[in-house]
Parts: C-alpha cells; sequence; structure tokens
C-alpha cells in the first residue's frame, strides 16, 4: 500500500525554479493537486524571502519554471501567492506559506496529481513528506568529479540544477507522525475574510529544498504543504541567537485554498 503512495508522490512532485532577470534567486518542490497541471508550493518559494511581498511575484522580469517527470520544463504563472488576513485583534497582517500556480500554456495530457483534501491530519496522524531536499545528490557526485570540460558536461550538469533531478532521481519522500497541531481561525469583518488553518509539526526533519513539497495522508490525499523545518535555539556565550534544525517538519493544511476561492468569486460578483 505504501509503496502505491510513494510512487504516486513521486510522479507528483515538481522540481521548482524561479530566476530574475535570468539569475536563479529560488529553489524548492511543489506538487500537482489538478489532472490540468494546477501546482501547489510554498510561498516563500515563489518569491525567494519572507515576508510575501507583492512585487516580488508580480515582477515582469521573474519567471517560474517547474520540472515534473517524463515532462519538458514548464513556465507557470501566480494564480495566489500567500494569503494575507488583517485580524482584527493584531497588529500585523498574518502571512499563509502557501501558494497556487498554473501552466502558462495549456499542456497536453493529464498530469499525475495528488488530490487535495481539505481535512488536515489530526495530532498522532502518520503522514508523508517530500521534496527534492539537500538530502538528495546526484549520483556518485558527478558534479563533484565530473570533467567540466567535457563536451556536452556542463549542459548536463546546468540541466540538473535547472529541474532535471525531477526525472534522474526524484524527490525525497520521509515517513512523519503529527506531534503538534495548532487550529486557527482568522477573519476580519471590514474584508469580509474568514480562514480556518492547521498549524502542525510532524516528527521528522526536510532539510532545503524540500519546502512546498506535499504533506500527504495514508490515503494517498495531499493534506498540507511543507513550509520549513523546525528550529531550535542553541545559544551560548559566543553566539546568543544561534539556531540550529529541531529535527521536525512545519506543515499548513490547505484549507485557504478555499479561503481564496471564496475571495475570488466574491470579487467576480461584485464586478458583475
Amino acid at each position: 500500500m505504501h509503496n502505491e503512495i510513494y510512487e504516486k508522490i513521486k510522479n507528483s512532485c515538481g522540481y521548482v525554479t524561479v530566476l530574475l532577470n535570468d539569475e536563479k534567486i529560488s529553489q524548492g518542490t511543489c506538487f500537482a493537486y489538478t489532472p490540468t497541471g494546477e501546482i501547489i508550493t510554498a510561498a516563500h518559494v515563489v518569491t525567494g524571502r519572507m515576508p510575501i511581498r507583492v512585487e516580488d511575484y508580480q515582477d515582469p522580469n521573474a519567471k517560474i519554471f517547474v520540472k515534473f517527470p517524463g515532462r519538458p520544463l514548464i513556465e507557470y504563472f501566480v494564480h495566489f501567492c500567500s494569503l494575507g488576513i488583517n485580524v482584527d485583534a493584531f497588529s500585523e497582517t498574518i502571512q499563509l506559506d502557501i501558494a497556487a500556480l498554473a501552466p502558462k500554456e495549456k499542456q497536453t495530457g493529464d498530469f499525475n496529481y495528488l488530490p487535495a483534501s481539505l481535512t488536515p491530519p489530526r495530532l498522532g496522524d502518520r503522514v508523508f513528506l517530500s521534496g527534492f531536499s539537500d538530502d538528495l545528490s546526484l549520483p556518485f557526485n558527478l558534479d563533484r568529479i565530473a570533467k567540466k570540460d567535457f563536451p556536452g558536461m556542463q549542459d548536463f550538469l546546468s540541466a540538473m540544477q535547472s529541474g532535471y533531478i525531477a526525472d534522474m532521481m526524484g524527490p525525497m519522500t520521509k515517513c512523519a507522525i503529527v506531534g503538534n497541531h495548532v487550529r486557527i481561525h482568522a477573519s476580519n469583518s471590514k474584508q469580509n475574510i474568514s480562514s480556518d488553518f492547521s498549524l502542525f509539526y510532524m516528527d521528522n526533519g526536510v532539510n532545503s529544498g524540500a519546502s512546498g513539497g506535499p504533506i500527504v495522508n495514508e490515503s494517498g490525499e495531499a493534506v498540507g504543504v511543507i513550509s520549513q523545518r523546525a528550529v531550535t535555539s542553541a545559544s551560548q556565550s559566543a553566539d546568543t541567537n544561534l539556531k540550529v534544525p529541531a529535527g521536525a517538519t512545519i506543515g499548513l493544511s490547505l484549507e485557504p485554498i478555499e479561503a481564496v476561492r471564496q475571495i475570488k468569486l466574491g470579487q467576480a460578483a461584485s464586478e458583475g
């Protein structure tokens, strides 16, 4: 059973590369959640930094490419990037680290995808985390031992960096248990926005590059998106602000997708 889930996750994950003026500013993971290739990822993967700024993902010089196994490199556009809610009781906007994107051009054939569930995992549930993390390296350290002046080698290494690792290796998938679960309700009466969502910690760590990857339940449904690895203080006299990985991963449920859909429906109705 789990073999099938792992294979399904592998085929649904994409490698995201973001370029600004042809310079790579961000890379991470995404996953298709519809058969037409719409994807979910972490908002900070799209912009390369937090907090999320509208000017970052609307910059005309920024280009987002995704590589899925067995498909050519595809350029994407941002459907939405982060959901900012100005909660009445808070002085600052809450930014949710989730984004949805779609191919710039219609693609042929159905995508392998993970159906998105708006039911978040519960405390104690077993889930699967997946992403193109720094755990992975080219087989046999090819990037280190390759003769850079060998004909075609530079093109090969460049292709791997732009996402073709999705074909050659696929993502790293790990099993985890939800060890902490926080339910949050955010609303703003002036904007008429309301969203319930979950933040949860899982007891297995991911490394840089896995951000934006799927969190999948035992039914093979995507129930969350990887936001970041958890860190903990390692304060010492020489560096009182030192932080180190805590061996856990922070995830966000997919419910904000429904909130965004409701917002867009409301906007369309008011414009109509």
